[in-house]
């Protein structure tokens, strides 16, 4: 979890230049405010992110970016204390109404933390769970599944002919691809990556990166990243914040290159952080 900050009195209007997808919005998050009993974590943020494309989150630690992820899918609801102001909207619908079923939810928006987590299950036991979960017992149905996933997780080929053994016997890189291919085998409307890569080494990172940019227009995927230069190689939009807030949302390479923010540019040019 993001450490807790207190935000300086300036005020300053967020920087909006973001590449719209081909298919629209499929996240729109307006005027959000989340704070842990009385210290305020994030501030009036407000972005649309796109169908299809990859969104970075970067900024420096404790800025609020896994809160605001984690806010997508209402896994901060497990904070005793946490309150919300303004809207999160799924295809149009706020995540925060009434009816809305969290499980379901959370079902719509695949999740993949720092540390590799598979469940202490085989291989394939780990990618049709979500589905076993969900009822489907059909044979082939699960084994289609699991090839699709594994393929789309680009991780078939190395385990093809381990599938019945323990998942915990992967390396780290080949965990995390395993981790993807389980939050992908239920097809969500969004991936969500907090940090994927922290606990990797450089090799299984480059196969990560690989895997979102394969990944890519097939699902949306929201990333948070402390790692610039991921952000810069895999993202088509990145949002800088800082203390709390959305200081500017564009398309990537103009962010890095051509930031409309003097606070953004100081980040990216390394000026703190």
């Amino acid at each position: 979890m993001d450490q807790l900050v207190e935000l300086n009195n300036e005020t300053e209007e967020t920087v909006y230049h973001f590449q719209e997808g081909p298919e629209g919005t499929v996240i729109e998050i307006d005027d959000f405010s989340l704070w842990y009993g009385d210290k305020q974590a994030l501030f009036n943020n407000r972005i649309d992110i796109q169908k299809g494309l990859v969104t970075a989150l970067i900024g420096p630690s404790g800025c609020g970016k896994s809160t605001l992820l984690r806010s997508l899918n209402r896994m901060n609801d497990l904070i005793e204390g946490l309150r919300t102001g303004g809207r999160i909207c799924l295809n149009s619908q706020n995540i925060f109404d009434k009816n809305i079923d969290v499980i379901s939810l959370r079902k719509r928006m695949g999740m993949v933390f720092q540390k590799p987590n598979p469940f202490p299950m085989s291989i394939a036991e780990n990618v049709t769970y979500p589905l076993k979960v969900d009822g489907v017992r059909d044979k082939n149905v699960l084994a289609e599944t699991v090839e699709r996933t594994l393929k789309g997780a680009a991780l078939w080929d190395e385990v093809k002919d381990r599938l019945k053994e323990n998942a915990l016997g992967l390396s780290g890189g080949q965990q995390q691809r395993l981790c993807i291919a389980r939050a992908i085998a239920a097809e969500p409307d969004v991936l969500l990556m907090d940090e994927p890569c922290s606990a990797l080494d450089p090799l299984a990172t480059i196969k990560i990166e690989d895997l979102i940019n394969e990944l890519r227009g097939k699902f949306t995927i929201v990333i948070v990243t402390h790692n610039m230069q991921q952000a810069a190689r895999v993202s088509d939009n990145t949002a800088f914040m800082y203390l709390g807030k959305i200081i500017e949302y564009g398309k990537t390479q103009t962010v890095f290159t051509k930031p409309g923010s003097q606070k953004t540019q100081d980040y990216v040019t390394g000026r703190f952080g």
